[in-house]
């Protein structure tokens, strides 16, 4: 039986655990072994020399090759090695007067537990390859694993790289890679023959089960998913698993849990033992006894005809398996590499296990452990690939050519075949890859075997590509060596792809009598329909009944309008001034007095808001039906150009009707108030929220409104227009008011003529009728003097004007002096038409008036900055500076603040409260000092030593600022940096200082001396990561401070240290590895005060692409990006900035249509804002787009806290028009 390559590394590594060395993994199990290793580790050798000469051997005879591979990977195939080199030199016909010699190297990763690992390592690699190289070797064998930069680093050198083992794909291009062949047929080797097998049985649906890292077959699937793809084969599901050892049975378990309800048909790729387990899941819940299942395996082990039987029963790994669950293997084809036919392979798998147990490899000899398992067939392609170099080395030599020239050799390699130790030829393609030779192994019946089953696992097929014409197929085709011994399926059929209804049953169509489905949908849908209508119905009828809008007025609390209130009464603060109208024009002192407000009509509060209350003058209301629906259409009505409805209150006496209350009052109110300014782009916004509530309104089941005035029309405190009065008019039926008549002659100015003609209108009126009152509206915002101008007749004489028929020229106000565009003259004219049906409708009108809002913003607040100005200019002007004073005194503070504590403690501090000291898992702390300041500072007078570390210490806090670290102190020439407190990083903290580090050497070379022109500093520079406390010491003058035993570490590892050389612990070493991109070099192991002895290293360098990689990462991932987009940084002005920081007087040019304003008191404010927000360079192209920013009407957040609270990081960052950035060191 045949051991899998994990099990037996485990097995082989607990046995040499003992005698292995880190530095080589180079073991010997007897004196000479023993010897070796103790000789290399002397010698701090990255590599062993096998052949018995040194590697700097001169002599021009002798050729030597490289051996790359990770120990730990399977270290009997070691053996093949040696073996290939000395039948390569007792060979006459293989390098002629030459020989040939090698040196081997360990490249594995080593592992913290000190057992051999799997993975090798690509810096490691290349170490050993530059040291080969530089001692004579001109071609390397291997590696193991991954072989691209190995095999890019031989490229650029131009040696020829042979791998026995690595089946990555990418090295297959001969653009990159022209000096890289390899024995080991590549995963798309192996993978177009599964392809080819699926394809022969049908099975177009399968899922996949791979382990995670290459060698349990990750490469392999995802050949085998590109090919599938390619073939129409659907890939349903890949699953992967980590390294496998049986004890995690349990991820077994879950794979076919989560998958065998998906497909029938898996691939595994991986070891036997993982197959084991996968195989015994499937067995428990009873899966493979049908048939209805296949297994399709592929593994890097071989068939071997004379173990046929432990090839699925391994004794002392697969215990589980008896003679009666060997059944289980009837649903399971294993795909084999194709079983030698030399007759001399079994000798020669046992001189590799014996020469595998020899110096230098020294693999510790068990006889029963190599009675058990067997060579891979690896040591087969390493053998081939000595003896393929071999032989293509003697050509070059036979042609005279540069045997150190890699593609010469290449040359003689590729699109050839060469006799494989395994007893058949082998092509090497273009790409420098072996095609592979595979097996389909199943479960055959044996009467030789000594089951109980009676069956053993025997090959029934192989592949053989054929020619279309002088083409070959790209899929190999699938064959029985023995037609008449198939395989034998469980139940006598092949398994299928996928049930015959589909796996939810989706493919199985069932006949039915279409009348009846028929009959029965209709009958259904009849009785929903009804059903439906019913309950609509009886939920219509709840609502009606059960008076949702009713409002008890002992609920509402009346405010008085029309009294003296005293800003100490609850009734300021609840009506929040804005609510009353007062002089726009008294003085600061005048409005911080006792003063006379009045609302603009009655006001109350109901439930912590404001509403408005218009009584009904009716002692009492007959709750009709049509009442009800008229209060109910009324209470669903929701637009934002339309008043809110609150409730009505019914109680007796108490008959009214409440709405949201609107600030600023009526547009009459705002219309007759000449202090206020109404440029143009303000009266489109009016116009615009006008006809918007209308459009709504004519579409809604209130229909139309009837009474259309200016006084009807609210403004509320954002500049929104709001239409009111609307609908319920039988509840505002039967009135007995006083004053009727007055207010019915003044409505009647805006009624259309038809509907004056009329005795008893309709309460609604008519939407043509709503047209007319829009266009006298209309016209008197746009003349602002009444709704019919400077007519000089009394409001009875206009309406009978207006009510006379037939007139040559209807009554209409003046178009005369009217500043306008004629396409609102010709729409006020078509509003005015006698005829109610040659006027437009509302839509109409609004396409009409569409110029008219051309660039508006969805409101107008942006414009009140204008309106702001007219009603308090001396009051923002005093508040303002005020306000900058107090916020550049503020600045100073905190900036004075920030430099001596960190910016959350400080803000904890300012706040009041206390900081309690905080434990920090993990930092790191930078130490430096200046390597001769004391000699200096004899030399030197005091004044000149403060003014050298001031101009030392400038240069060190400017460079630190590009990072994420807080200074904690300077004494004398020590400087002490942290990173990760007070907010933690991650892991970034490492990285953070090491660069800030290289920094900071980097700069302190060429720093000048002013007073000693021509000496350098010298840097020594210790880091260490640990865990700290920190916390802050004292109440006056409060120092942040930490704590810790890491604190004195860091300090040891500078004082420790040697000048212009950062010195870092193993703790940070580590933590530099984890984050990528910088170079370290081993110290050794040094004697720390304090400490005692201490393994430490140097860090050398960094990678700046890694570093710019994580930093874009996280940038993009901060709230500078998820929160505040370019549009709106400059959308809000900033009105505490210093008048007399500005001095443009440059006014701000608005278009708007063909006409041009240039409103010159807005403009310097928005001057103003737009610089104050623009200052900083992040923020310059938003502000481009400000002069279209402030036409909104609609306060946005300030940003400017956001921007200040955003973390800063090492690069400077700069955004582009595109929402990009782009950040420099």
């Amino acid at each position: 039986m045949l051991l899998s390559l994990p099990i037996m590394d485990v097995l082989l590594t607990i046995i040499c655990f003992l005698t292995l060395t880190k530095t080589t993994s180079i073991t010997s199990s007897s004196n000479i072994c023993g010897h070796l290793s103790e000789e290399n580790s002397t010698t701090n050798s990255l590599y062993f020399n096998g052949g018995g000469n040194n590697v700097t051997d001169e002599n021009l005879n002798t050729v030597t090759i490289g051996f790359l591979g990770a120990y730990g990977q399977a270290q009997v195939l070691l053996g093949a090695l040696p073996l290939a080199v000395e039948a390569v030199n007792k060979d006459e016909s293989l390098l002629p007067g030459k020989k040939l010699n090698y040196v081997a190297g360990n490249i594995g990763i080593p592992s913290t537990s000190g057992f051999p690992t799997s993975r090798s390592s690509p810096t490691q690699a290349i170490r050993v390859m530059t040291d080969m190289r530089d001692n004579g070797a001109v071609a390397f064998i291997g590696p193991d694993d991954t072989c691209y930069p190995e095999a890019l680093v031989a490229a650029a050198w131009n040696l020829p790289l042979i791998s026995y083992r690595c089946s990555d794909t990418k090295v297959s291009d001969k653009t990159t890679f022209t000096t890289f062949a390899r024995t080991l047929p590549p995963s798309s080797k192996v993978s177009k023959s599964v392809v080819a097998l699926l394809i022969a049985f049908k099975w177009d649906k399968f899922v996949v089960v791979c382990g995670s890292d290459p060698a349990s077959g990750s490469q392999v699937q995802e050949a085998i998913e590109e090919l599938s793809l390619l073939h129409g084969l659907v890939l349903t599901e890949t699953k992967k698993y980590t390294d496998y050892i049986p004890r995690y049975i349990e991820q077994m378990d879950k794979i076919v849990d989560e998958t065998y309800k998906k497909t029938r048909v898996y691939v595994f790729l991986g070891e036997h033992i993982a197959l084991v387990d996968f195989i015994k899941c499937l067995q428990v819940r009873k899966l493979l006894d049908t048939g209805d299942y296949v297994v399709i395996s592929v593994d890097d082990e071989i068939y071997d005809p004379t173990r046929r039987t432990k090839i699925i029963r391994r004794e002392y790994l697969d215990p589980w398996i008896d003679g009666s669950d060997i059944k289980s293997f009837r649903s399971v084809l294993k795909f084999t590499q194709s079983f030698p036919r030399d007759n001399n392979f079994l000798e020669f798998r046992r001189k590799i296990k014996e020469f595998s147990t020899k110096p230098p490899f020294c693999v510790p000899y068990h006889h029963k452990i190599f009675e058990s398992i067997s060579v891979p067939i690896e040591a087969a392609y390493l053998y081939d690939a000595v003896l393929i170099y071999a032989k293509a080395l003697t050509e070059v030599y036979a042609n005279s050519e540069d045997p150190s020239n890699g593609t010469a050799i290449l040359n003689k390699i590729l699109n050839r075949s060469y006799h494989s130790i395994k007893g058949y030829d082998v092509f090497i393609d273009q790409n420098g890859d072996a095609e592979g030779n595979f097996t389909v192994v199943s479960l055959l019946d044996d009467k030789e075997t000594d089951s109980n089953l009676g069956m053993s696992m025997q090959p029934v097929g192989y592949f053989q590509y054929t020619l279309n014409g002088s083409v070959m197929s790209t899929l190999p085709e699938f064959r029985y060596f023995n037609n008449n011994r198939p395989i034998q399926w469980i139940g006598g059929n092949v398994p299928k792809a996928e049930p015959k209804c589909g796996f939810n049953g989706e493919k199985c169509v069932y006949r039915v009598d279409l009348r009846m489905v028929a009959g029965a949908i209709m009958a259904t849908s009849i009785l929903f329909v009804g059903g439906l209508f019913a309950l609509k119905h009886y939920r219509y009828e709840q609502k009606l009944a059960c008076l949702l809008w009713k409002i008890d007025m002992r609920d509402v609390t009346i405010i008085p309008i029309d009294v003296t209130v005293s800003p100490s009464k609850s009734m300021v603060p609840v009506c929040r001034h804005n609510v009353f109208k007062s002089g726009v024009r008294q003085s600061i002192q005048e409005e911080s007095e006792i003063s006379p407000k009045r609302a603009y009509t009655n006001i109350g509060l109901y439930r912590g808001n404001i509403v408005a209350i218009k009584y009904i003058h009716k002692r009492t209301v007959d709750l009709t039906r049509s009442i009800r629906k008229e209060l109910k259409q009324i209470r669903e009505i929701r637009h934002e150009n339309l008043i809110p409805f609150v409730g009505a209150s019914v109680d007796h006496g108490q008959v009214a009707i409440l709405t949201a209350y609107n600030a600023r009052g009526s547009l009459e109110d705002v219309l007759a108030n000449e202090d206020l300014h109404l440029d143009t782009m303000f009266v489109s916004s009016l116009v615009s929220d006008l006809l918007k509530g209308m459009i709504y309104l004519h579409d809604s089941e209130i229909v139309s409104h009837g009474n259309l005035k200016s006084s009807n029309c609210l403004i509320d405190s954002r500049w929104v227009l709001q239409i009111s009065d609307f609908g319920l008019h039988e509840f505002k039926s039967g009135q007995d008011d006083p004053n009727f008549a007055i207010k019915e002659m003044k409505s009647m100015l805006w009624r259309a003529p038809e509907l004056l003609r009329m005795q008893s209108p309709p309460d609604r009126g008519t939407q043509k009728g709503d047209v007319y009152s829009f266009g006298i509206v209309l016209y008197e915002i746009i003349g602002r003097s009444g709704p019919w101008g400077d007519v000089a007749m009394e409001p009875t004489a206009i309406i009978k004007e207006v009510i006379k028929e037939n007139p040559d020229v209807p009554f209409r106000p003046s178009l005369e002096g009217l500043r306008v565009p004629k396409y609102i003259i010709n729409c006020l004219k078509a509003c005015w038409h006698e005829q109610p049906e040659q006027r437009p409708d509302i839509r109409y009108v609004r396409v009409r008036l569409k110029e008219m809002q051309a660039g508006l913003k969805p409101n107008i607040f942006d414009n009140m900055l204008s309106i702001m100005e007219k009603y308090a200019y001396n009051l923002e002007g005093l508040v303002q500076e005020r306000t900058n004073q107090l916020t550049e005194e503020k600045k100073k503070t905190d900036a004075l603040l920030y430099r001596m504590l960190p910016k959350s403690v400080a803000d904890a501090l300012k706040k009041g409260e206390r900081v309690e000291a905080e434990s920090f898992d993990c930092v790191t702390i930078y130490f430096s000092d200046i390597v001769g300041f004391t000699e200096l500072s004899a030399v030197s007078t005091p004044l000149q030593v403060i003014d050298l570390l001031n101009d030392l210490y400038t240069l060190f806090d400017s460079i630190i600022s590009h990072y994420d670290v807080y200074k904690v102190e300077t004494i004398g020439d020590a400087y002490m940096v942290v990173s990760g407190l007070p907010i933690r990083n991650g892991n970034r903290h490492a990285g953070e200082v090491a660069s800030m580090a290289l920094h900071l050497l980097k700069k302190i070379q060429k720093f000048e001396i002013k007073h000693k022109p021509g000496d350098v500093f010298k840097l020594r520079i210790g880091i260490h990561s640990g865990h700290v406390v920190a916390g802050v010491v004292g109440l006056k003058m409060p120092r942040y401070c930490l704590f810790g035993d890491t604190v004195n570490t860091a300090s040891r590892m500078e004082s420790s240290g040697e000048a212009s050389k950062v010195h870092i612990s193993h703790a940070t070493f580590k933590l530099l590895q984890q984050l990528g991109g910088y170079i370290c070099e081993d110290r050794g192991v040094v004697n720390v005060k304090g400490k005692g002895e201490m393994y430490t290293y140097w860090l050398l360098d960094e990678d700046p692409s890694r570093r710019l990689t994580r930093l874009k990462e996280e940038l993009v991932g901060s709230t500078l990006f998820s929160s505040i987009s370019s549009e709106r940084i400059c959308e809000t002005p900033d009105l505490l900035q210093r008048p007399d920081k500005y001095s443009n007087k440059e006014s701000m040019v608005f278009n708007n249509s063909r006409h041009r304003y240039s409103p010159a008191s807005i403009s310097r404010l928005h001057q103003r804002a737009k610089r104050a927000y623009c200052s900083d360079e992040t923020v310059q192209h938003g502000c481009r787009r400000y002069g279209s920013a402030i036409n909104q009407r609609r306060v946005r957040p300030s940003i400017h806290n956001a921007l200040q609270d955003n973390p800063r990081s090492a690069p400077t960052i700069t955004f582009t028009s595109n929402n990009e950035f782009s950040y420099k060191f």
